[in-house]
């Protein structure tokens, strides 16, 4: 009775997954955000930073994380 079930349902997960992954690899237009906090341009405008920065600005610390200082506007 559960294979009933759980066969269909696991052939549909397949190709859905399989769909996704054929739709990504091949399409050119679609990018994917910068996962970096310190690098990504839209959480740099909301004034988003990472915990690590955070911290060392807390700890009294110069200098940032993820490869900027977001608080002077320039890469390290």
């Amino acid at each position: 009775m559960i294979f009933k079930i759980l066969i269909p349902v696991i052939i549909i997960l397949i190709l859905v997954v399989l769909g996704l992954g054929i739709g990504i690899i091949f399409s050119k237009k679609k990018k994917f955000p910068e996962g970096s906090i310190g690098k990504n341009k839209d959480m740099q405008k909301l004034k988003i930073t990472c915990a690590k920065h955070d911290e060392l600005h807390l700890c009294g610390k110069d200098g940032g994380c993820c490869g900027s200082d977001l608080e002077n506007g320039h890469k390290i």
